[in-house]
């Protein structure tokens, strides 16, 4: 059965000489994995070209019974990401959130108000007019929000701790220990109120910039997944002074 659907690409892992496999996220179908011919010459590049993390593509796809990965066929770009390849601090962001929702996707359920989200974020980035400096930080607030695990910063009081565990803010320190300081949770009730049109106004430099990304990988791996193997943060760690 072929039916054609809209996907992101989250991540090509190499299979075989011949082969490969792409995760992606599509609105149709939730989380996907696709068998793709990899190969070498010009046509394999393109196809590596169109199939780069989070290049939103619409495919012609099948099932084949039996079994889990799905073929694809006719893949067209919904976008073109040109401020994103011609950006190596926008391209950075890109890598990091693919990797992100690459672990945290994991459902196969269609949401297509998440993919919609996603694709608008994409949008976003690939504006001349979005700063990308503090990109990152706004995606995984927002996209908090998205997978229902979002604290809400307007229960914040001067002299609140926040309670990484549970997700609010408390008048005193849990027994459990995983809570920030009063300052730094004053600084998360901060945070938290980013959005895409504010996230230009918010003066960080690369030290706070990095703890705060820490601060969140944390707070996800709490609540979703482990995240504190990933790689990229480290390339935005070195951007964005």
């Amino acid at each position: 059965m072929h039916s054609t659907i809209r996907i992101i690409p989250l991540k090509l892992i190499p299979h075989s000489d011949r082969t490969a496999i792409l995760a992606a996220y599509s609105r149709e179908l939730g989380r996907v994995s696709f068998a793709v011919n990899s190969g070498a010459g010009a046509a394999a590049a393109r196809r590596r070209a169109l199939l780069m993390p989070l290049n939103p593509l619409e495919v012609v796809s099948s099932a084949r019974p039996g079994r889990d990965l799905l073929t694809m066929r006719e893949p067209r770009a919904l976008m073109p990401l040109h401020q994103i390849i011609s950006s190596p601090e926008r391209s950075a962001v890109v890598l990091f959130i693919a990797e992100v929702l690459e672990r945290v996707l994991r459902q196969s359920e269609p949401e297509p108000l998440l993919f919609d989200f996603i694709i608008d974020a994409i949008s976003r980035l690939n504006s001349p007019l979005t700063p990308p400096a503090n990109f990152h930080l706004c995606f995984m607030i927002r996209l908090a929000e998205m997978l229902g695990i979002a604290p809400d910063p307007f229960d914040f009081r001067p002299g609140m701790v926040f309670d990484m565990a549970d997700g609010i803010f408390r008048l005193s320190a849990p027994l459990h220990g995983r809570n920030l300081s009063a300052a730094d949770s004053a600084i998360a009730a901060s945070i938290l109120r980013m959005t895409w049109q504010n996230q230009a106004a918010f003066r960080l430099d690369r030290n706070a910039r990095n703890q705060i990304l820490e601060k969140i990988l944390d707070y996800y791996s709490l609540h979703l997944t482990d995240l504190s193997t990933l790689r990229s943060p480290s390339i935005l760690h070195s951007l964005f002074a």
